[in-house]
């Protein structure tokens, strides 16, 4: 009877062998499709969130060459909570902060980003954390931030820093149950429930807290974002995935645009204020490259006067200071002469302007029996120094900007740059009358022996300004679209916010453009202009260049910031300063390189 009672042991061992091998054979085949279907919601994911990173990336370079956006590279804030759930959902609002309702963490704009509405595999629309210093901060007005090539990002992600924007899938919820040492990585427990107004019309507005977990739904907002948790794997406490973009990212993508603008809009301003002057083709000389752009302050940003005595530079930065300070340009050095005789010194106050006075003579009967009559009209010639004139941006002064009594005219008004960094004014005021000495040999005589032969008239009070602390311009070098969009005049060295000019000045990208004027077009008025390699034939000539304007990018792999050294901001051509001859590259191919350039001439009809 022993024998039957082995087989039905081994029956039951058979048994539980082939019950073990289909419950492992069925758990593997349900392990297998979890896995495919985790693999398939994050290859749906990872393309849904491409196509956000593109877009946003795509509205703030297209933002950039709107006219009416005064800080090229700011990004949008969330959209508005309020709108969520609503018919005007995805809208970006106008203002935001990570301590108010609209904060810098909420749902992806996709309205104001002009794409769909993009869910990733949960069917959970995109959310969208974003740098503060990057968007229009809340305030009354709203607060902008300051962009240029030297701009970060506020964000980290998973330990990268310079992040600027963050987008995530959130999942589907979850039950946030973390460990010790969960909590120590940023994770707080919470039961997340989405009965918000965009899943339930009669709900709130939706809490990121309750989409985002760990440091992405930290509390108040932090800086620190990511998806890698420890031990997440055996204890979900997180279920996001992300793609960021980081400061150089946006700013390499902004480079051509930016380039573009400031083409369009800064250099036909530059080539404006060159006519202004007799020659007609004059720029300042060059703030020199000899403090790093970072900490340049702008109110020293002009070259040496002729007290200083070292060499201009016809390269560095815009020569930007106001008159005042270490660079004020007030007048200096007078001097009287031809038919008259006199001096200069300050107007009665609280006038800032300059007063000149002098005598002149007239011959008296003796005198014109003597010499045969006087002349009908003699000249006075009265001029000053500008230290720092020509070695910055100082409106130069027109015969109408002189006082003169009525019956004097202001025959001429002459401003002329010096190749110290002064500049000289020479006016020329004409007499008008009768036996009057002029001044050859007769206004010696008269000057010599006054009484007998000749009379003293005068004193004869002419008045002129200071140099202004503005140059205003009429935009006459700007395509008739810019100038009809933003109509003039424009102040150069002060624009009103909208100005074609103030987002260069208020961003400070005056820190990152580098310039160079040319030999021809500096005070010295010799020696050629410049030439830009690979510059497009459709824009004219190469080598007619009156300055160049070259567009700092974000740091390249080797260049290290801040520094006095041009080749830490420049690549290639443009960073070979003492090449002879100087030439530039439109761009640059035979280095790793982001600059670009802006020019004049540049045809047709730009700052020609």
């Amino acid at each position: 009877m022993a024998l039957p009672t082995k087989q039905r042991g081994v029956a039951l061992l058979l048994l539980a062998l082939v019950l073990v091998v289909g419950f492992g054979a069925f758990l593997y085949a349900r392990l297998g499709k979890w896995a495919q279907a985790t693999t398939a919601s994050r290859n749906v994911n990872g393309a849904v969130l491409a196509q956000a990173k593109a877009a946003l990336i795509g509205y703030v370079v297209k933002e950039v060459l709107d006219l009416g956006e005064d800080v090229p590279g700011r990004f949008p804030c969330p959209e508005s909570p309020s709108l969520a759930g609503t018919t005007t959902e995805g809208q970006a609002a106008g203002n935001c902060s990570p301590t108010i309702a609209n904060r810098t963490v909420g749902r992806l704009p996709w309205r104001t980003l002009g794409i769909d509405k993009l869910v990733d595999a949960s069917g959970e629309p995109l959310w969208y954390a974003v740098s503060p210093s990057w968007i229009m901060a809340f305030g009354i007005p709203p607060i902008p931030p300051t962009i240029n090539a030297g701009s970060t990002g506020d964000l980290s992600f998973d330990g990268t820093s310079d992040v600027v924007a963050v987008v995530f899938a959130p999942g589907p919820a979850l039950l946030v149950n973390p460990a010790a040492n969960q909590v120590a990585a940023g994770c707080a427990a919470r039961t997340q429930s989405r009965v918000d107004r965009s899943h339930v019309p009669t709900g709130g507005n939706p809490d990121y807290r309750d989409y985002l977990e760990c440091q992405n739904a930290s509390s108040p907002i932090g800086n620190a974002f990511g998806t890698a948790i420890v031990d997440n794997a055996t204890n979900q406490v997180i279920n996001d995935q992300a793609v960021y973009i980081t400061a150089k990212e946006i700013l390499n993508a902004m480079q051509g645009p930016l380039a573009e603008r400031l083409q369009r809009t800064v250099a036909p301003l530059l080539s404006e204020y060159s006519a202004l002057y007799p020659s007609g083709n004059f720029l300042p000389y060059a703030y020199s490259f000899t403090v790093a752009p970072e900490s340049v302050v702008a109110a020293q940003m002009c070259g040496p006067s002729a007290t200083t005595l070292p060499p201009q530079a016809t390269e560095g930065l815009l020569p930007l200071a106001p008159n005042a300070a270490a660079c004020v340009s007030t007048w200096a050095n007078y001097s009287v002469s031809g038919s008259g005789s006199g001096g200069c010194g300050p107007a009665t106050p609280p006038s800032t302007d300059v007063r000149c006075t002098f005598n002149y003579y007239q011959l008296s009967g003796l005198g014109a029996l003597l010499f045969g009559g006087g002349a009908t009209t003699a000249d006075v010639t009265i001029e000053a120094t500008a230290p720092h004139a020509a070695a910055s941006f100082r409106q130069p002064l027109k015969p109408s900007d002189v006082s003169v009594p009525p019956g004097y005219l202001v025959q001429a008004a002459t401003f002329t740059p010096q190749t110290d960094g002064d500049a000289k004014l020479s006016l020329i005021i004409r007499i008008t009358g009768t036996q009057l000495c002029d001044n050859l040999l007769l206004g010696v005589v008269c000057n010599l022996l006054p009484g007998l032969l000749a009379s003293p008239v005068g004193p004869v009070s002419v008045q002129f300004p200071q140099l202004a602390n503005s140059v205003t311009l009429q935009g006459t070098k700007l395509s008739i679209n810019v100038r009809t969009a933003q109509p003039p005049p424009y102040d150069f060295l002060n624009p009103a916010a909208g100005a074609v000019n103030y987002w260069f000045m208020k961003n400070e990208w005056y820190r990152y453009t580098y310039y160079a004027v040319a030999p021809g077009t500096s005070a010295a008025q010799a020696g050629g202009n410049l030439t830009v390699n690979l510059f497009p034939s459709a824009y004219g000539n190469n080598n007619d260049k009156r300055f160049v304007l070259t567009l700092v990018g974000p740091p390249i792999s080797g260049q290290t910031r801040p520094s006095t050294a041009v080749a830490q901001y420049l690549e290639g051509a443009n960073a070979a300063t003492t090449a002879s001859p100087r030439q530039f590259a439109y761009q640059v191919f035979t280095a790793s390189g982001n600059d670009r350039i802006a020019t004049c001439p540049f045809a047709p009809s730009v700052c020609d």
